[in-house]
């Protein structure tokens, strides 16, 4: 998981209210575009992130 270079709040999965993240702390995977959005994120570990998640390559 990517983690937040500056304080976000947001809502994860499931939730009803908005949760707040410290600088530090790790994204949940459906907040990263948001934060990312915002510049909650570093970009390289938005991508790193992104890039382990792809699906395996079929054959």
């Amino acid at each position: 998981m990517a983690k937040f270079i500056k304080a976000f709040s947001g809502v994860e999965r499931g939730a009803i209210y908005p949760t707040s993240f410290a600088i530090g702390d790790e994204c949940p995977a459906e907040l990263e575009a948001a934060a990312l959005s915002v510049g909650a994120l570093a970009d390289a570990a938005a991508h790193e992130t992104r890039a382990a998640k792809k699906a395996p390559e079929q054959k």
